[in-house]
């Protein structure tokens, strides 16, 4: 041998590398890195889902979440659940989130921006959490800046609603979900205790996935059918003990739910006879999809990625490959096929916690694309910058519903003994929001009938509309009632005294 060869020995027995660093100290500089991408990646998705959270109107959905975490909470949790088919959860939380930033429109969706940041935060993370080594650390790390700037995720980020803490209650979920699987798989025999922790978390986890909507029982069932077949995936002695702590953990879950479940009873019984206002199309099939790639070509680019991502991960884990690629499809297509069969409850929006696992399998299918770099770092350039496309288009896009400018324009013309006829009546709730002026009656009152007023009121016939454009205010001064029409079409009204 060499004296450099024997250098070089030496220097590789005494726990040294090539350039003679040691090996502690690589890891220590690897581990630096890591953390600083950490932080950076989580301030670059807080940067990108700040603009337009105070310049941009609520739209009514926003409206109502704004109308229902003003009310008490023995009302919100005794008498909203009546007429409003969303658990209350969300409302409590929200409730307590204005007292500390104020109800203003930045104020009310700071909420969702802090659990959309903090899934993006998890998602970089997931790596590192799950002890993949640095490979799975390096893909948590892309797919966390790919869901970064993932424009479904920022659009739902910047609204009042529960949709970002969805998908925070399904990305921690599924997380736990992963690691009870992997822990089994990698320490066969592993005793219960070992696991104990991934299950408290996969338990809460999924209690505050079933709070946040009632779809979400759809994903919860996906999960734990993700679950299920992963434990199959394992010898025998493992499959029976990933299956009982899967059993406990859903348990347990449901009963952090049951208090909400005949309320969710009774709801489903109610919107069973309701006639839905959303027509389903072909594009159904896909809007999904392109909800959780971040737009139509980040969604095409994101999916053709997420192949070869799934057959990356199935070399490494087939069991976490078999579960995401389960999670993805059950719970969508449970909902679709209940939407064209039977009864239409299918609306994109309800599937925005789709995001981060597509995001995670398109970032494994750029690093097992090919071995080439130039390669690998061209399908990111691409990938980013349609991304970015589609996030400036999604800035400059009109509010979903203008309803601080619809305001303004009722409230220049308004005078004391006025009435505000909103068609249809939840209008009323925006017109609250912005311009609750004096002496103004608006009819009619929200939901409860006890709460509109004692006017002789004619109800009018309302039909829905398959287009929803801008709305736009039609005064008639001639009996001083400004009336409001939204994207719904009003049987003509008859006289409302106002005096």
């Amino acid at each position: 041998m060499s004296d450099q060869g024997a250098v070089i020995s030496q220097s590789a027995q005494a726990g040294l590398g090539v350039a003679g660093i040691p090996e502690g100290g690589r890891r220590d500089v690897a581990l630096r890195f890591f953390w600083i991408g950490v932080v950076a990646i989580v301030f670059f998705a807080a940067a990108l889902r700040t603009p337009g959270l105070a310049s941009r109107s609520l739209w009514l959905d926003e409206a109502y979440s704004a109308w229902f975490s003003a009310l008490p909470l023995g009302e919100l949790w005794h008498s909203v659940p009546q007429y409003e088919t969303h658990a209350p959860l969300y409302y409590t939380l929200l409730k307590g989130w204005r007292w500390l930033f104020g109800a203003s429109e930045a104020g009310l969706r700071g909420l969702s921006l802090a659990a959309s940041v903090a899934t993006v935060l998890l998602v970089s993370l997931s790596g590192r959490l799950l002890k993949l080594g640095r490979e799975g650390e390096a893909v948590s790390l892309l797919a966390g800046l790919l869901l970064a700037m993932n424009a479904g995720n920022i659009k739902y980020a910047q609204e009042a609603r529960p949709y970002a803490l969805e998908t925070l209650a399904v990305t921690i979920a599924i997380i736990a979900a992963a690691r009870l699987v992997t822990l089994v798989y990698r320490q066969p025999g592993i005793g219960l205790r070992s696991v104990a922790s991934a299950a408290v978390v996969l338990t809460l986890s999924g209690g505050l996935l079933l709070w946040c909507h009632n779809t979400a029982l759809f994903v919860a069932f996906g999960i734990w059918c993700a679950l299920g077949v992963a434990a199959l995936m394992l010898p025998a002695a493992d499959c029976r003990r990933l299956l009982a702590v899967a059993v406990i953990s859903g348990f347990g879950a449901l009963v952090l739910w049951s208090p909400f479940l005949p309320w969710f009873l009774k709801q489903s019984q109610a919107f069973g006879a309701m006639q839905f206002w959303i027509e389903l199309s072909r594009f159904d099939l896909i809007s999904a999809w392109i909800l959780a790639g971040g737009g139509r070509t980040p969604a095409v680019l994101a999916c053709l990625l997420a192949v070869p991502g799934l057959w990356f991960m199935w070399r490494r884990q087939p069991q976490l490959a078999v579960m995401l690629g389960i999670i993805l499809c059950v719970p969508l297509s449970l909902v679709l096929i209940i939407s064209f069969a039977f009864k239409p409850i299918y609306i994109d929006r309800l599937f925005g916690w789709m995001g981060p696992i597509l995001m995670v399998l398109t970032a494994c299918g750029i690093v097992g694309i090919s071995r080439s770099v130039p390669v690998r770092s061209a399908a990111l350039a691409v990938l980013l910058l349609a991304n970015l496309h589609a996030v400036t288009m999604q800035y400059a896009a009109p509010p979903i519903e203008d309803l601080r400018e619809l305001s303004a324009t009722i409230a220049a013309d308004v005078r004391p003994g006025d009435a505000i006829l909103a068609v249809p009546n939840e209008l009323g709730v925006g017109f609250r929001y912005y311009s609750d002026a004096a002496g103004v009656t608006y009819l009619p009152g929200s939901f409860h009938i006890s709460r509109q007023p004692a006017n002789d009121v004619t109800s009018a016939t309302l039909e829905p509309r398959r287009s929803r454009r801008p709305m736009s205010p039609i005064s008639q001064r001639g009996s001083a009632i400004p009336i409001v029409s939204g994207w719904w079409r009003a049987a003509p009204i008859s006289t409302i005294p106002t005096a």
